[in-house]
C-alpha cells in the first residue's frame, strides 16, 4: 500500500518504518539511502539497524552523497568523521558523479543549453524531488558495483530529511531504459 504525506518535508521516520516493513517481504538486497550531512543515516541506522528480510538475510544499508564540489569545488559535504563512524557500523558510504548532472551540468552552465540527463531529471521531478533523487541513487550505486541487478530500495528526499521511498529494479547509466520504478512506498502530494 502507498502512503502519501500531505507536503513535502522531512517524513524520515515514517519513511524508515515504511522501508523497514517493506524490505522484511524478502526480495530486497538493499536499502540506499541519500544523505548530505548525514542525519538521515543516522536515523536509518536506528530504525533499520540489523535489517533483515523473513528469510533472516542482512538487507546491506548503503549512504549516497553529494558528489565531491556540489557546493564547493573540492569539498565533500559528509563530515569524514561521520563518514568513517557509518562505514564502522556497516554502512557503505558512495560519494560519485550524479547520474542526471555530471559533464551535461558544466554544458548547461557554460553555454545556457540542456542536455539529455538533466531533461530526464526534470521529467522525474514532476513526480516531486524525491523520486528523481531515487532513481538517480540507483543509477549511480549500480555504476558503482555496490549493487547488482536485484530489486532495492531508495530513499530520497526534497530539501532535508526524507518523503519518498520506491521499490527499483536497477540499471546502469548506460542501461538506463531498463531501470524500472516498480513500487512507490511512500511519497509526498504537495511539493
Amino acid at each position: 500500500m502507498t502512503i502519501y504525506f500531505e507536503e513535502a518535508g522531512v517524513h524520515t521516520e515514517e519513511v524508515l518504518h515504511l522501508v523497514k516493513e517493506r524490505a522484511f517481504q524478502g526480495d530486497i538486497s538493499a536499502v540506499l539511502i541519500a544523505t548530505t550531512k548525514g542525519t538521515t543515516i543516522k536515523a536509518a541506522l536506528q530504525i533499520l539497524k540489523n535489517i533483515k528480510d523473513n528469510s533472516q538475510k542482512t538487507v546491506l544499508l548503503i549512504a549516497v552523497t553529494h558528489q565531491a564540489g556540489f557546493i564547493k569545488p573540492g569539498k565533500v559535504e559528509l563530515d569524514e568523521n561521520l563518514r568513517e563512524d557509518f562505514e564502522n557500523r556497516g554502512v557503505k558510504v558512495l560519494t560519485t558523479t550524479h547520474a542526471f548532472a555530471g559533464v551535461d551540468r558544466a554544458v548547461r552552465k557554460k553555454h545556457g543549453t540542456w542536455q539529455i540527463s538533466e531533461l530526464i531529471a526534470e521529467t522525474l521531478r514532476i513526480f516531486g524531488q524525491g523520486t528523481k533523487v531515487c532513481a538517480e541513487i540507483t543509477l549511480m550505486a549500480a555504476d558503482s558495483g555496490l549493487i547488482g541487478t536485484n530489486k532495492v530500495i531508495a530513499i530520497g528526499g526534497t530539501g532535508r530529511g526524507a518523503d519518498t521511498a520506491w521499490v527499483i529494479q536497477p540499471a546502469h547509466t548506460s542501461t538506463f531504459f531498463d531501470l524500472k520504478m516498480q513500487e512507490l512506498i511512500c511519497k509526498p502530494i504537495n511539493f
